[in-house]
């Protein structure tokens, strides 16, 4: 080590200054003497250090030879030189392993800084977003993915952490899902997904159940009839018999009826269609549809705040309003007690429909929204429930911008919050 050597060169030059000062002394040429020494000293040291930068400008050539500090100089530097390209070696391994590994993947991946400018990006982006390397490295990625939702997602994902689903900027056939995540500073990873071939799934079944529930519907509305006529037919053989066969046909009408509006749901844009919803009316007519249905054996109170409008889907709204209303007077007992208030909150517009009937068990709350999910088959079967309600609930919900919050205790009592964003009011014009 040079530190550990320095003792030694040190006292070779002083050897020399002291040679140079005894043949100087006595040749009575002890100035010229000293000159001449530290001009060599100079000259070796220039000479030397030339030596080196020639050499730093090529790691190629072999280091160069030389003797004293200088070749423990040039041994040290070829050791640490060894050591940089040896480490190198290694990091380009494990770039080269990381490297292979995402082409590997069949998702599209993307590294953008905090500038969302392109980073980095695998074979698979090549292959599905048409980059091109490194021409797009970069560039910024919301220049080469112009779809206006996309720009607005990144720039507000870190609150929503939520996935977005768009068209592949290459092929509009394709459908792709794309998730971020945050790593090392200020930058993030994007994965892109193909799932086309889910979403034409999700299209057959929609497909297959609005199909079916069409023609089923038919013939169930001719033997519902006949079945009403039989009923009211005096010399029936056995008019329990066809009192049975009736609700059963009517439940199955209803679950097709639930089939086809989720399915209608499902397949409507969320941005289509949204005017200005007079909610107040439409709780008003409402409230006359659950105290016929309740036929007085509850006790039914609406409290609406007059003026207090929302901007959606009518006829979604309304599915949705009907849906908890009625299926609160499904589940409470006779006597038993409903309150609906729509009102302003700091949160938002919110529809409350609180009822003291059977309640919910806590295990359930957490998957009650899941279609054909029932708590207890006695008590569906009394209803006639067909576990699609709060389905088309949570869908129509969702695509307002709202949540759905379920606050239950079982056997006192439930209340399902409808709290819509304050962004969904109508703008009032000054």
């Amino acid at each position: 080590m040079i530190k550990s050597d320095w003792t030694y060169h040190l006292t070779r030059l002083l050897g020399g200054v002291l040679v140079a000062l005894l043949i100087g002394w006595w040749s009575g040429q002890l100035l010229v003497m000293m000159g001449i020494f530290l001009l060599a000293y100079l000259a070796w040291q220039l000479y030397n250090s030339l030596r080196l930068y020639r050499w730093l400008q090529s790691w190629k050539l072999d280091p160069p030879e030389s003797f004293g500090m200088w070749a423990e100089i040039f041994d040290r530097i070829a050791t640490l030189q060894k050591q940089n390209i040896k480490r190198n070696l290694q990091y380009q391994e494990v770039i080269d392993d990381f490297e292979g590994m995402t082409d590997a993947f069949p998702d599209a991946t993307l590294v953008i800084d905090s500038h969302d400018l392109i980073r980095w990006f695998n074979d698979p982006a090549m292959r599905l977003l048409g980059l091109k390397t490194p021409i797009d490295q970069g560039q910024a990625v919301t220049n080469l993915i112009r779809e206006p939702a996309f720009a607005d997602w990144l720039a507000i994902h870190d609150e929503l952490q939520s996935n977005l689903e768009i068209s592949c900027p290459t092929d509009d056939n394709i459908s792709l899902q794309i998730n971020a995540v945050r790593f090392r500073k200020n930058q993030r990873l994007l994965i892109l997904r193909n799932i086309t071939d889910i979403r034409n799934l999700d299209r057959i079944r929609h497909d297959l159940v609005a199909n079916v529930s069409h023609e089923l519907r038919t013939p169930l509305t001719v033997l519902l009839g006949y079945l009403e006529v039989l009923k009211t037919e005096a010399g029936t053989p056995d008019p329990e018999v066809i009192e049975r066969m009736f609700k059963q046909a009517r439940q199955m009408h209803a679950l097709l009826e639930d089939l086809l509006e989720l399915s209608r749901l499902q397949q409507t844009d969320k941005q289509n269609g949204a005017v200005e919803v007079d909610v107040p009316t439409m709780l008003t007519q409402l409230a006359e549809q659950a105290k016929e249905l309740s036929q007085d054996n509850h006790e039914i109170n609406f409290k609406i705040e007059p003026g207090l409008n929302i901007s959606g889907v009518q006829l979604d709204l309304k599915s949705a309003f009907q849906n908890l209303i009625l299926n609160a007077v499904n589940y409470t007992p006779t006597q038993g007690k409903i309150n609906v208030t729509w009102q302003e909150t700091t949160a938002g517009p919110t529809l409350s429909v609180k009822d003291n009937g059977v309640g919910i068990p806590h295990r359930d709350i957490p998957r009650i929204t899941e279609r054909f999910y029932r708590v207890g088959d006695d008590r569906n079967r009394k209803t006639g429930g067909t576990g699609l309600g709060l389905a088309i609930v949570k869908h129509v919900l969702h695509s307002h911008d709202a949540k759905l919050e379920i606050r239950s205790e079982y056997g006192e009592g439930s209340e399902f919050r409808c709290i819509f964003p304050p962004k969904r009011k109508p703008q009032k014009l000054i």
